[in-house]
């Protein structure tokens, strides 16, 4: 998520936090954001990362904000309270009990899904204070986890090949996997939400944020680092997740994929 146009006087606080350890397998981190200030709203571009998030916004019902190709645009009030739980890419599935393809570029209520969660035991995390809902939170998911489902292995085996060849191919991947383009595009469809191209680029595009987060470098050697054939190739890639050049972009934006393990090699 990366700040956009807001008042002075709103401001903007954001923590990642790992997920308790028996949910490790299947969420990434944990994260809260609080907008502090008098009045007014912050306005917010969120990023393509790969991820589903469970959110809960105040006190309105659960939304499940599925992967998306698109940045979208978030306005929130002062004194908003946000409280999320980010899954690692491709291991929603086996929780929502649904093809993540069909939360590509949507965000519906939580209890429109079906799944191992039973949507009953939210309420108890809306009704916690700001201090203890990351906690309830935790509590509701172990309290079904072993109703959820196995994530794909091999789209999991994909995933980490994906990350540590950032200019390797798909057609490489479907070999060192064995299995049939066709066959990994179906499985990565159904667990990632979209094909393992479109993913690579994904994640290509949040090393970009993480390493240009690191210290300043040239436009060039940020490409090259991050894994692009060169500076136009990363210009077209950012352009197309985030509708603004690298020279905007990188000044505040920073990648949501740090508390993974997909950037060690």
């Amino acid at each position: 998520m990366s700040p956009d146009t807001h008042p002075q006087s709103l401001r903007s606080e954001y923590r990642e936090f790992p997920a308790p350890l028996p949910l490790s397998d299947y969420f990434l981190c944990f994260w809260t954001q609080t907008i502090s200030g008098t009045s007014g709203e912050y306005g917010q571009q969120v990023l393509p990362d790969g991820c589903v998030d469970i959110v809960f916004v105040n006190q309105d019902a659960p939304i499940a904000v599925g992967p998306w190709t698109d940045p979208f645009a978030v306005r929130f009030c002062a004194g908003t309270r946000i409280l999320g739980a980010r899954f690692h890419p491709g291991r929603a599935p086996g929780l929502l009990g649904l093809p993540a393809t069909e939360l590509l570029n949507q965000s519906p209520p939580l209890r429109a899904l079906w799944g191992a969660i039973r949507n009953d035991r939210f309420e108890r995390v809306r009704e916690a204070d700001a201090a203890h809902q990351a906690l309830v939170l935790g509590e509701a998911l172990l309290a079904d986890r072993k109703q959820f489902t196995p994530y794909d292995p091999a789209v999991a085996q994909g995933i980490r090949w994906l990350a540590r060849n950032p200019q390797g191919k798909v057609e490489q991947l479907s070999q060192a996997l064995g299995i049939s383009p066709r066959q990994l595009q179906r499985r990565f469809c159904a667990a990632v939400g979209y094909g393992p191209k479109t993913f690579h680029s994904v994640l290509r595009f949040q090393r970009l944020l993480r390493i240009a987060g690191q210290r300043k470098r040239s436009l060039s050697d940020l490409a090259a680092c991050a894994g692009y054939s060169d500076q136009a190739h990363m210009t077209r890639e950012v352009r197309r997740f985030a509708n603004e050049p690298p020279t905007t972009l990188l000044r505040s934006a920073e990648s949501t994929l740090l508390m993974s393990d997909l950037f060690k090699t």
